[in-house]
């Protein structure tokens, strides 16, 4: 996928399941305790982490041992 259109789909709040190496990733959206939206990712079936930003989405979350960044245009978008 293109990190333009990745990029784009986070704007958008779009839920996206993602296929990278064989392993499905969720990509959601929710609300914390304090209110403030954040964005839900991680692998499917484990614990999500959650990021208040695009950019600290990228920068922090990893896919195996990639970081996600780096790992944008070989996801595969499922849904």
């Amino acid at each position: 996928m293109q990190e333009e259109i990745f990029r784009k789909n986070v704007e958008l709040k779009k839920e996206m399941e993602l296929l990278y190496r064989g392993t499905r990733y969720k990509l959601e959206y929710g609300i914390d305790n304090n209110g403030k939206s954040y964005i839900s990712f991680g692998e499917e079936f484990l614990p999500a982490g959650h990021y208040y930003t695009y950019g600290q989405l990228v920068n922090e979350a990893v896919l195996g041992i990639s970081p996600l960044r780096d790992s944008i245009e070989i996801l595969e978008l499922l849904h």
